[in-house]
């Protein structure tokens, strides 16, 4: 029950944060003029590229060594954490600034003052992350939920202050992106402090694990941004802005599924850990048993979902998109393969071997691309759309294929397994019924 309780909460938190910036689009395209929407889209993107080096990843490794490290030493860890993110973050700003600079080419519609406050933007989102994932660790759902949905609430509050009432148009949307997630970093960072999670003791020890668990996922996260994107920027390059707003619709749409299996993981990835953690046979034949559930249950999901979009993909799109729920079942189908890679992708953080992980989402990412290339050419939008179905399996493949092999779990025991499970989930319903 607490399993599902928390479930709901992250789902709530996540299609909350994902529709309050949603509702604003509406507001931007009638206010903002193409050229400014470019500069809010390439403002946007470039703060997606720096977060994959701005903060080494600090929130990921909390995550794990919460559970890993004795309590003791967390707030240590924590703080070392925290210091890291700054220093990269600054680093990275000074470095896109001059890039920008110097390569003005590159980005023509980001200035070297705007590419800065993208990598400021992209590090503050990494300290808020941080605390963020403590809270999950912790299994505090709903004071996440609260966090997430405030920053979602804050970043769009301070954008249509900047666009609408100041007037400052695209540099107003920016402006107020990057201020919010600056404002947020600072509230993680206080909430740490009075929670007295923070202590100032560094060691190399803690500073070596934790680079050696972020710098490894700077190609991982990398390849992360190369397989959410891949398939927008190849149905751009090769069909053009109008079949583009074509497929960006039925994409928002598909996004549902992958909210619904990011918030199945959140809930399931504290779970896992207190599972591996023990590392008892029982608990072992219970976290294996568990990732076999999640497939069927992931798939269910999806075919659910997809059905009920689909009857009202209509109402929502409205007569000029109908073409877009043609690509639906291709991203409920992605973003059921996405949540078994999450949940097989736990034991890599976990152990700490992200630099397999990251080697496997490359690869997979590249194969995938390549492949949505070629099926955009054949099929068009239903080629890109498969395409992503395409690179979410290969991800979830490789990486359930890897762990079988290095990790030392009972894979060949399925009926033990799912039988160790289901106990786990009976067991407080008897408790609570003999109360």
């Amino acid at each position: 029950m607490s399993f599902l309780r928390s479930g709901a909460i992250y789902s709530v938190a996540n299609v909350a944060s994902a529709a309050v910036p949603f509702l604003l689009l509406p507001f931007l395209t009638r206010l903002l003029t193409p050229d400014q929407y470019g500069q809010v889209v390439g403002f946007s993107l470039l703060v997606t590229l720096c977060m994959t080096v701005a903060g080494l990843n600090a929130h990921a490794a909390i995550g794990v060594l919460w559970f890993r490290e004795v309590p003791e030493q967390v707030p240590s860890i924590t703080a070392t954490a925290l210091a890291i993110a700054v220093s990269s973050t600054l680093l990275v700003a000074a470095l896109v600034m001059l890039g920008v600079y110097f390569f003005p080419h590159l980005l023509p519609n980001i200035t070297p003052s705007w590419a800065g406050a993208a990598a400021l933007t992209a590090g503050s989102g990494v300290i808020l992350q941080c605390r963020l994932v403590l809270l999950q660790s912790m299994s505090k759902p709903m004071s996440n939920a609260i966090l997430q949905i405030s920053s979602s609430v804050l970043n769009v509050s301070l954008s249509l202050v900047g666009v609408i009432m100041l007037g400052l148009g695209s540099s107003g949307r920016n402006g107020g992106v990057a201020l919010a997630a600056f404002l947020m970093a600072c509230v993680a960072i206080i909430l740490f402090v009075r929670s007295h999670e923070l202590q100032w003791s560094p060691t190399k020890k803690q500073i070596k694990t934790l680079m050696g668990f972020g710098l490894p996922l700077i190609l991982h996260s990398f390849a992360g941004v190369l397989i959410g994107t891949a398939d927008r920027w190849t149905v751009g390059l090769k069909l053009g802005s109008f079949e583009l707003g074509i497929y960006g619709a039925g994409a928002q749409l598909g996004m549902v599924m992958a909210i619904l299996a990011d918030a199945f993981v959140k809930a399931y990835g504290p779970w896992l850990y207190s599972r591996l953690k023990e590392a008892s046979d029982a608990d072992k034949l219970c976290a294996v048993g568990a990732i076999y559930v999640a497939a069927p249950v992931l798939f269910c999901v999806a075919s659910g979902v997809g059905l009920g979009l689909h009857l009202i993909s209509g109402s929502l799109l409205g007569v000029k998109y109908q073409a877009a729920a043609t690509v639906l079942p291709w991203f409920m189908l992605g973003g059921a393969l996405n949540g078994i890679y999450m949940c097989t992708s736990v034991l890599f953080f976990f152990s700490g071997r992200t630099g397999v992980l990251a080697s496997i989402s490359m690869s997979a990412a590249l194969c995938g691309a390549a492949g949505t290339w070629l099926l955009v050419t054949q099929y068009g939008i239903k080629g890109a759309a498969s395409g992503y179905a395409l690179t979410q399996g290969l991800l979830a493949l490789i990486t359930t294929v890897v762990a079988i092999k290095v990790f030392d779990l009972p894979w060949g025991r399925p009926r033990h397994a799912l039988e160790a499970w289901f106990r786990t989930i009976r067991r407080p319903s008897m408790q609570q019924g003999a109360s």
